[in-house]
């Protein structure tokens, strides 16, 4: 939490009805002939000057110009709502100062921090020489997608939000929050539909990356040990809930070592971790940079398993191949595997239309996909596929161990 101040100027036009304002970190989302609704970019809680206001902020509005008064209420974390009354004809200006604490981190600036970036570099350096010096296997994936019992608990949150949102709107006589309160339901709803379809379809893809977790893990604390002449190859994620929470308790659950390399967003605070899905990584580390966690999370590793994901794993996708292609990672000694191709099916047409256009090597870039694509020699394929967890496993094992036989199971040449 950060103590924070914002300032704004807002401006209405009584003859157009037409709202304006001058500043940064608000907006006008919503208004009404003489109402407007201030959003904040962010949550802001009580001013902690005056502890005594535990529920609201500290605010306060001049009215420029003395042209009729300006009235302040539904003031929440998210924002309040003005009303002129008893004005003129002339422009109606105010300007509000606001004094609080900032609810999550979102950085407000676009400088890339050197001396973070450097810190988190020199981490990871450290963390991989002293527990993963012989490289990760590294599985990266949505922090969306749930298990089924996981994601029906949020569907019963989100069906008590839009219950309690249906008795604010019957309970409220203000025609203007009643709107704001419908606009509120509405985007509820859609995320209603939208956890259904999540309960419906990709809960099997979290209960996939559980059992290659406890594939690996079993592997990892059981055999690995003798099977690589000592060497240790722990499974790596990104830290995070969802897919990658699932990988790191199936392994937990069989007391194998897993790393977890996260990053600050914006709905936590850095050094606060009690709510965070990562507790089931037993090692973690936590970046400044999020461009150097996904360099990280993909420079140390010697297989990247891509099981379904959005656009931080599209992300992680494109800078692995790209690093594969241009050889800043070595073909013979890295290997990407896609797991339940059907999910991933649009992206390779999308790689196919790219090779079609030359936009890629029309040979060296294909995705080894069995009676598909699969009749040339290896140095075609770019990456492969696996139908299941146990096929995930299986390839993932015989590359550890045939880079081990190569002497080549090692982070440095």
């Amino acid at each position: 939490m950060k103590q924070f101040e914002l300032y704004g100027t807002v401006f209405y036009e009584p003859a157009t009805n037409k709202w304006t304002g001058s500043g940064t970190g608000w907006w006008i989302e919503k208004t009404d002939k003489n109402i407007a609704k201030i959003t904040f970019e962010e949550p802001i809680t009580f001013d902690p000057r005056t502890p005594s206001k535990t529920n609201d902020y500290s605010l306060s509005i001049s009215n420029i110009h003395d042209n009729g008064n300006i009235v302040s209420y539904n003031v929440d974390e998210n924002g309040f709502i003005i009303r002129w009354e008893n004005y003129s004809n002339e422009t109606c200006i105010a300007s509000f100062h606001v004094i609080g604490t900032k609810v999550c981190f979102i950085p407000n600036d676009r400088t890339l921090g050197t001396d973070e970036s450097v810190a988190d570099i020199y981490a990871a350096e450290l963390l991989f020489s002293y527990e993963a010096k012989y490289g990760v296997v590294t599985l990266m994936g949505s922090g969306s997608i749930s298990c089924k019992e996981i994601a029906e608990k949020s569907l019963t949150i989100l069906n008590s939000h839009a219950e309690k949102l249906h008795s604010d709107i019957e309970k409220e006589k203000d025609p203007f929050c009643i709107r704001l309160l419908e606009d509120k339901l509405a985007r509820t709803s859609d995320r209603i539909e939208r956890q259904h379809r999540m309960v419906e379809k990709s809960a099997k893809f979290w209960d996939s990356a559980l059992k290659f977790g406890e594939l690996w893990g079993h592997y990892a604390a059981k055999e690995q040990e003798k099977a690589l002449g000592g060497c240790y190859v722990p499974l790596c994620t990104g830290g995070g809930p969802g897919i990658m929470r699932a990988a790191a308790q199936g392994a937990r659950s069989q007391d194998a070592h897993v790393i977890g390399i996260d990053c600050q967003f914006g709905v936590d605070n850095f050094f606060n971790l009690k709510d965070t899905y990562s507790v089931y990584s037993n090692q973690r580390l936590r970046m400044n940079n999020f461009s150097i966690r996904e360099g990280v999370l993909i420079n140390y590793s010697h297989v990247i398993l891509f099981w379904p994901g959005g656009f931080g794993t599209s992300w992680e996708v494109y800078e692995t191949l790209s690093k594969i292609q241009t050889n800043h990672l070595r073909r013979h000694r890295t290997k990407a595997i896609f797991v339940h191709p059907e999910y991933w099916e649009p992206l390779f047409k999308c790689i196919d239309h790219m090779r079609e256009y030359g936009a890629i090597n029309s040979y060296g870039d294909r995705i080894k996909i069995p009676g598909v694509d699969d009749q040339l020699p290896d140095e075609a394929y770019i990456a492969e596929v696996a139908v299941s967890p146990e096929e995930a496993f299986e390839k993932t094992r015989a590359f550890i161990e045939q880079l081990f036989r190569k002497n080549q199971l090692a982070l440095k040449a």
